[in-house]
């Protein structure tokens, strides 16, 4: 009889922790999906009516969790423009992960293989919370440069080719998730919308690869594939770009194949590094 009442307590207790585990974990989640947007929007900031709706957080909710993180010294507030902006503790935080894992510099030898391959400029796309950032480029031997975007670029995923790259080897949730928050962005570019940025996406997601016109810059073509490492998650791509008359089908098919040769070996190298990184902690 005594025993009863102790297993019912001991249940009960399970159940609690179970519970405020759930609870530290959502709260966790919440948190990292402000910051993911705030990344997103980092040129101009953010407030917390605009991060609330992006997230889908209770605008009261928001508010507490970004006066937690201020309070913190993970973002700053902009009081004339009401605005959030990632503050010092963020900074460092970049520098130690930049320390443990520079995607640019690893990437160095690929892109000039890839130029000398091919003669032609290569790209380096990486993925930053919605965003496609340009972290790099090598220019080959061919006389007449493609210079489609410079270095430092931001950019929404989907728009352009390694970006696309990028959205497309997501996981279906995750790039809806992306989808929702970006579809308000597109119609600052030519001819983009939610309706063709799908079938773009589809079209990715079929050839494992975009080959695609360059948008607002006519008569240039360009072809990327995604980076993947071990996880199966895309956080870079490489890219191609050449005038379209030298794009020919048999052409396109080599410059793929260089492209595939080099994106597998990066995610080899980043799969590689991470496992022993995680043997040394």
């Amino acid at each position: 009889m005594t025993d009863f009442p102790q297993s019912l307590s001991t249940v009960a207790g399970a159940t609690a922790a179970t519970a405020a585990t759930a609870g530290g974990t959502q709260s966790i989640r919440r948190t990292v999906s402000l910051l993911r947007t705030l990344v997103a929007a980092q040129r101009r900031g953010a407030t917390a009516a605009e991060l609330a709706a992006r997230t889908g957080l209770d605008r009261s909710t928001a508010r507490r969790m970004l006066q937690c993180l201020v309070e913190e010294d993970v973002l700053v507030f902009d009081n004339s423009t009401r605005r959030y902006h990632f503050g010092h503790l963020a900074y460092d935080m970049g520098l130690a992960a930049s320390e443990r894992l520079d995607l640019p510099q690893l990437c160095k030898p690929a892109l000039a293989r890839i130029a000398d391959d091919t003669g032609d400029t290569v790209f380096l796309m990486i993925r930053s919370g919605d965003d496609a950032v340009c972290a790099d480029r090598a220019v080959g031997s061919y006389p007449i440069k493609t210079f489609i975007v410079d270095v430092g670029t931001r950019r929404p995923l989907g728009i352009g080719a390694g970006s696309l790259a990028m959205l497309s080897a997501l996981p279906q949730e995750v790039a809806e998730l992306v989808l929702a928050n970006n579809v308000p962005r597109l119609g600052a570019y030519t001819g983009m919308n939610e309706k063709r940025l799908r079938a773009m996406m589809r079209e990715a997601r079929k050839q494992g690869h975009v080959a695609m016109d360059v948008v607002d810059v006519p008569g240039a073509r360009t072809v990327s594939v995604p980076i993947v490492t071990g996880t199966g998650r895309p956080v870079a791509a490489l890219s191609v770009a050449a005038i379209a008359m030298r794009m020919t089908p048999e052409r396109e098919a080599m410059v793929l194949a260089v492209l595939r040769r080099e994106a597998a070996g990066i995610g080899r190298a980043l799969t590689a590094r991470s496992q022993r990184d995680g043997q040394d902690a």
